[in-house]
């Protein structure tokens, strides 16, 4: 099932809880890791209140994507213990017998699968009972997968892949008629792509090889002839097409096939086959000569590929093939279901192609991959923390050296003074109000201006001057006081106003005052507790970084051994097919030396 399909299903509604909405985001981006960070922590402080049951979900589908299946059962747990909801506890029930079939514990996946008890939808309806067919087909109990699949209904691209297993399961239960209609039908069913294609390929060989079994090789040829020349089956095919071939006595038909397989890569196990069924052919014809020569081409294509496999095995005990299978990947992020698309090119490569495209390997390379990852990630915080520390230090010297010019300041502020001077601005006020003093609410310009022509009036000056000139002067006098006058009541309006504004802020002085005093006091203890807990963190970083090493190496030597096993079996096989080509020729040579040696005389009368 795809990663963004489920978290549709997560997130079916309206996504109510942004801390939940980070997660996804970072969920549909396919960065898992931070994804469960975001979710994790945004759990911890209680910042998921509408979506409490889908982030358990979520945490527990991730955890399973990195391979904590402990983790993942205790989030599905939590949520069978603490809900009494149906509908939620059959999405549990279904996550937990996933993470046991992902696990190969089939016995514990079919117990859980089986309390789901209807209530999913979409693509976890259609998926619940292929996953308890698998299972039961793990477990031998081919009778209990196929009737789990018989009625089956689900997404038309499943179709195929349902089949297939309804074909095998019926086969292997004993209904044979059943399950090769199944196989049949799938076999001759129009592909729409290449997944298509090459499942059919596996239905047309699973059906050829079934009728080799019960000796229809004229059955078994229709089959095989299906199946591609290029697909990922087409080398077992035209083996068994040589196998159907020669049980209808066809053995020059039979060296068609064999022959084009020895074109092809030795590696496969039925080319390997073919080196010695084509001069197995030649010898049921007779040809005798021309089948020595083939099993000594068979002998010296073994040798040659034993020599390489002990190349690549002293290549691979240096400890390197691990990590060159990463080369080419992008490990910052984890990815849902991860696997390596892409081989690097070396003679490693060539040997474990088929090991590698494994699932068991593939997951086990994810796991390493992961804890690559995991340990790039301690690795950064490691720095982070170094970083953190040193910013922390020059916060804490920082402090030190503004102390004495902020203790400064604070002194500075006199509350009682800043009151005082307000009370008299007050008076001022209401003394002005209560006279209508317009005079003394004129601005710069205007008392600069009136000063000057009280000056005026009270010198000599005007007394003496021309009649004319007083006229002016009272003009002026009256003009500027009208003017006044008529701004008076918006002035004063205005210095009320700004008297009660001057109010509050001084009544959020006192408090302010105290709450600068107590971060002023409550910082270096700040500062000194944030570094108690850098102090503390980095051991725990340091102890981390060493266990994903330690676990990065006991994975990294799984896999080696894993692909050390691999190329020993290899070998093996080559030298039992070594050994099977040096006593066929050995017989073909004893036979022609006894057909050489000339025949007893026998004397007459004897």
């Amino acid at each position: 099932m795809q990663a963004t399909a489920w978290a549709q299903e997560l997130a079916a509604g309206e996504v109510r809880d942004l801390h939940f909405g980070e997660a996804l985001f970072h969920f549909y981006q396919d960065d898992y890791f931070t994804s469960l960070s975001r979710l994790l922590m945004a759990q911890e402080a209680g910042r998921i209140v509408h979506h409490r049951d889908d982030a358990e979900l979520l945490a527990g589908g991730l955890y399973l994507q990195f391979g904590m299946y402990d983790e993942a059962e205790r989030a599905f747990r939590k949520l069978l213990d603490e809900r009494s909801d149906p509908a939620l506890h059959d999405r549990v029930w279904f996550q937990l017998g996933r993470a046991h079939y992902r696990q190969g514990k089939h016995e514990a996946a079919l117990r859980a699968l089986q309390r789901v008890e209807g209530r999913l939808a979409g693509y976890a309806a259609a998926e619940l009972p292929l996953l308890k067919a698998q299972s039961s087909m793990a477990l031998g109990r081919y009778a209990s997968a196929a009737a789990l699949l018989e009625n089956w209904q689900g997404p038309a691209d499943w179709l195929p892949f349902m089949r297939y297993n309804l074909g095998v399961a019926l086969i292997r239960s004993g209904d044979e008629n059943a399950g090769i209609a199944q196989l049949e039908a799938l076999g001759r069913t129009p592909a729409r792509d290449e997944e298509d294609k090459a499942l059919r390929d596996r239905a047309n060989l699973a059906l050829g090889y079934t009728w080799l079994q019960q000796s229809e090789p004229g059955r078994a040829l229709d089959a095989l002839q299906r199946v591609r020349l290029e697909g990922a089956s087409a080398n077992r095919a035209l083996l068994g097409v040589g196998w159907a071939r020669t049980a209808m006595d066809d053995h020059a038909g039979a060296l068609v096939p064999w022959q084009a397989l020895w074109t092809r890569d030795r590696l496969d196990g039925a080319v390997q086959e073919s080196l010695l069924a084509v001069p197995y052919a030649l010898a049921r014809l007779d040809e005798d000569q021309q089948a020595v020569h083939a099993y000594e081409r068979a002998l010296a294509a073994f040798d040659d590929e034993i020599r390489h496999l002990d190349e690549v095995m002293n290549a691979a005990k240096a400890g390197e093939l691990v990590d060159a299978l990463l080369l080419a990947d992008d490990s910052e992020r984890a990815r849902w279901h991860w696997q390596l698309d892409e081989l690097p090119v070396s003679p490693e490569s060539r040997y474990l192609h088929a090991l590698i495209a494994s699932h068991g390997f593939q997951q086990g390379l994810g796991h390493y991959r992961d804890l690559l990852a995991l340990g790039r990630h301690l690795d950064e915080w490691h720095e982070r923390l170094e970083t953190f520390g040193h910013m922390v230090e020059a916060q804490m010297l920082a402090a030190q050296q503004r102390a004495p010019v902020i203790d400064a300041r604070i002194d500075a502020i006199d509350v009682e003074s800043l009151i005082a001077r307000r009370d008299e601005l007050a008076a001022r006020i209401e003394d002005i109000a209560r006279e209508r003093d317009v005079v003394g609410l004129g601005n710069d310009e205007e008392l600069e201006f009136w000063n000057l022509l009280e000056e005026l009036e009270s010198g000599p000056a005007l007394a003496a001057a021309p009649e004319e000139a007083r006229e002016r002067h009272r003009l002026l006098r009256g003009h500027l006081l009208w003017q006044m006058d008529r701004d008076y009541s918006y002035r004063i309006w205005q210095q009320q106003r700004a008297l009660t504004e001057l109010d509050g802020h001084l009544e959020e002085v006192a408090p302010r005052l105290q709450r600068v005093m107590e971060i002023r006091a409550a910082r270096p203890q700040e500062l000194e507790a944030l570094a108690e807990r850098i102090d503390a963190l980095s051991p725990r970083i340091d102890v981390l970084r060493d266990q994903v090493a330690l676990l990065r190496t006991e994975q990294g030597a799984v896999l080696h051994a894993m692909a050390m096993n691999w190329l020993e079996a290899q070998q093996q096989r080559l030298v039992a097919y070594q050994v099977q080509a040096r006593f066929a020729l050995a017989t073909l040579y004893d036979r022609a030396a006894t057909a050489a040696r000339p025949s007893p005389v026998v004397e007459p009368g004897s």
